[in-house]
């Protein structure tokens, strides 16, 4: 009986999510002396971003990192920490000190986010090189503090920017000179003298925004503090006056523009301003700066005008929109409320290159907040130009209870796309939904993409995991404490493509590792990503950076394949798997995604030249795609019909896993051809152990050998038979020209 097999198992699958190519946690080097932590030393590693490196043929070699390092102690006295962890006597940064440094009597503490916090170390700011499999090059300490962006010098590819934060004025392992402050040709060696403001010790830790050149290698070219306040009219409020870098880009005239916050003057009881600066690439010189007026009129929150009033604002991110040097500014401003809603909001503001507002937009800023009672609040902290599009992509956590700072964080993920006149876009969905997210430092990280859409990247808890509360041995030492909060903890890497107009093609959720287990703090109690930036590798695969819980914190990047195979609409079965389980042909193109599983007494016959079944390449998919032949089943492929990967002017270099013999009863010994009967070829298998000198013969009932050859030990040996006419023969195994084995093989054409 011959049953056309195909609208039986027609489950249709589009685009489906790439597979993972890699995942990687590194750890940064430990103290001063760059000794290489392992795990279990390690404290809090983040990667703040990442950047694909080009050489100057324009050729993918590496990723750049940046964040920060916090370091876990677990040397065994004092006198030997001190002399890796501490920066000197006038230091304020020294982590340790001989009271507290006795494990046997310091208390762990009950926070799910200090339970190593009274042997960390303040944070360092680290560069880092990363291959193009994952691996940590090297990784580098520039400041005390973090370091947030970097960027590759399109020029001189050997050189990157990085902007971030730096505690202090002097420079990192070194106390002797100072950091200049906003210097310029004028002044390029503004510095803070602590006798002449009348500082007496090396305790004030400000920070500052930190901007700085550095070389391949890792070494600084040239590194400045920068703030708004001006040296000239008092060193010592500049001085006090303390800001951050969130953002740096290089505009189209080759300078650098960096945005952040900082302190209007050194009262501490102001809040921060919205900061921009332009920085020459070659000095470091300052060229020109400015606050955002957050308090201008109309820039109230939403649900209670009357009692809210602007208290900070700070610069997360900015983009030249073309090569317009007009820039769009993604700021996040905070309100003051009675009644405690609508604390934030996410705007954007257009300005021109001196930092005014643009008359350009109809509306700016332009206010990206919630649409719920009685939270409206919203943060931002990326926003792109997809250069493709022309248009602007800005990636909002919208109707949050707590988006201001990190901690367990929860809201709806929303990607906005503007035009170059900041007019929200009308065609197809906008904004485009991410769904509900969840991290403790909750972010989006956005792209844009070769194939004129874009992808996202941020954290979620998946539905399908186990949130249950950790059990007293997966607690460990916290397991008398009070009840944790797990808002953030069980939260994966979130992935999400979308095509030019803004709709969901592919989403894919995935965690450091398979299976992953809770254990007992050091260990990985929390199983939390908090994903932050996302690139396109140069062969197409997408690239994420973060942080997971591996020991307290590690630095975190993943990587997919290519979505070429993804991109395809397949044909497959009931949880990818397609049964043939009566006679069935195949007489039509198709892509397949998944198993064919041809069972005891089934043949699959594929015919005819235009005949090509497709296969997905389970790597690049995720998912296992096979024929798996399984004893007393048969395969035919005749009549010119082809079995290959993916067309290959759609995704080059794809692959399949190709054809499987699978039998529990096919033991050592045994002797298999598959298809039997055959027409034009078959599959020879021995599983004998005889590894060396195999061959074959195939003979005809009346003892004559037809032809023979040899056999590979190691795989299926394929036989053509296409010069044989149809009926019985034996096939005969031998080594060394002893018979060995023989079986009959039925010729039907």
């Amino acid at each position: 009986m011959l049953i056309l097999f195909v609208f039986a198992f027609d489950y249709v699958y589009p685009q489906i999510a790439p597979g993972t190519e890699w995942r990687k946690c590194t750890w940064s080097p430990g103290g001063l002396g760059g000794v290489k932590q392992q795990q279990d030393q390690s404290g809090e590693e983040w990667w703040y971003s990442h950047k694909n490196v080009y050489n100057s043929a324009g050729t993918h070699t590496a990723y750049v990192t940046v964040g920060y390092t916090s370091l876990v102690s677990t040397l065994p006295t004092f006198t030997a920490a001190q002399q890796l962890y501490n920066e000197g006597p006038d230091s304020p940064y020294n982590p340790i000190n001989s009271t507290d440094y006795d494990y046997s009597t310091l208390p762990e503490g009950c926070s799910d986010r200090d339970y190593l916090g009274e042997h960390r170390t303040p944070p360092r700011g680290n560069i880092g090189m990363t291959s193009l499999t994952g691996d940590m090059i090297y990784c580098r300490p520039k400041t005390v503090g973090a370091l947030e962006e970097v960027i590759q010098d399109p020029a001189q590819p050997d050189f990157f920017y990085v902007v971030g934060l730096h505690l202090g004025v002097k420079p990192y392992k070194n106390k002797i000179s100072f950091i200049s402050y906003n210097p310029t040709a004028v002044a390029p060696a503004n510095y803070f003298s602590l006798s002449a403001m009348g500082v007496t010790n090396y305790s004030l830790t400000f920070g500052h925004m930190y901007v700085a050149k550095i070389n391949a290698a890792g070494i600084v070219v040239w590194e400045g503090l920068y703030g708004y306040p001006d040296y000239a009219l008092s060193p010592l409020t500049a001085y006090e006056s303390e800001s951050y870098g969130y953002d740096i880009i290089m505009n189209s005239e080759g300078n650098l523009v960096v945005t952040g916050v900082s302190k209007q003057n050194g009262n501490a009881s102001l809040n921060g301003l919205p900061i921009l600066m332009e920085i020459e690439a070659a000095t470091g010189y300052v060229n020109k700066k400015a606050l955002l007026n957050v308090a201008a009129p109309g820039l109230g929150p939403i649900s209670n005008t009357v009692s809210g009033t602007v208290t900070e604002g700070m610069g997360r991110s900015l983009v030249e929109i073309g090569n317009s040097l007009t820039y769009a500014v993604a700021l996040t401003s905070y309100f003051g409320n009675s009644i405690g809603e609508d604390n934030n909001n996410a705007f954007v503001w257009a300005v021109d290159k001196d930092f005014n507002l643009s008359p350009s937009w109809p509306v700016n800023p332009l206010r990206l907040a919630g649409n719920g009672h009685p939270f409206y609040n919203s943060n931002v902290w990326e926003i792109k130009y997809h250069k493709g599009l022309k248009q602007l992509l800005v990636p909002v956590v919208r109707d949050c209870g707590n988006c201001r700072w990190a901690g367990g964080n929860s809201a709806e993920g929303y990607i906005y796309r503007l035009d170059s006149n900041g007019t929200m876009l009308t065609v197809g969905t906008n904004p485009s939904p991410m769904g509900h997210l969840n991290a403790f430092d909750l972010r989006i990280g956005v792209e844009e993409t070769s194939d004129n859409g874009f992808a996202a990247v941020s954290s979620v808890r998946p539905p399908s995991a186990d949130h249950s509360y950790p059990s007293p041995l997966e607690l460990g030492y916290l397991a008398g404490c009070n009840q944790l909060d797990m808002t953030d903890w069980d939260t994966d890497a979130l992935i999400i493509k979308y095509n030019f107009k803004g709709e969901k093609e592919w989403e894919k959720i995935f965690d450091v590792g398979d299976n992953r287990k809770r254990l007992a703090p050091p260990g990985d109690l929390k199983r939390q990503e908090c994903m932050y930036k996302i690139t396109q590798a140069q062969d197409g695969g997408l690239v994420i950076s973060g942080n997971a819980s591996g020991n307290f914190d590690d630095n975190y990047m993943a990587k997919l394949y290519n979505d070429c195979n993804a991109r395809n609409t397949y044909s497959t079965g009931p949880n990818y798997e397609i049964n043939i389980l009566s006679n069935t042909t195949w007489n039509h193109p198709m892509n397949i995604i998944g198993k064919v599983i041809i069972h005891p007494g089934a043949k699959l016959k594929v015919e005819g030249e235009s005949t090509v079944i497709r296969f997905a390449d389970s790597k690049r998919t995720g998912i296992e795609t096979n024929v798996t032949v399984m004893y007393g089943g048969s395969l035919g492929v005749i009549n010119g019909a082809t079995l290959s990967g993916i067309d290959p002017a759609l995704c080059s270099n794809s692959t399949w896993d190709g054809i499987k013999y699978e039998n529990e009863s096919f033991e050592e010994g045994s002797l298999a051809l598959f298809p039997n009967p055959a027409t034009t070829s078959f599959a020879l298998i021995y599983n004998g152990a005889e590894k060396s000198d195999l061959s074959f013969t195939i003979t005809n009932i009346l003892g004559e050998t037809i032809f023979g050859g040899k056999i590979d030990p190691d795989f299926e040996t394929k036989i053509n038979t296409s010069s044989l006419e149809s009926g019985i023969y034996f096939v005969s195994v031998l080594n060394a020209s002893k018979l060995i084995k023989q079986q009959k093989l039925i010729i039907f054409k």
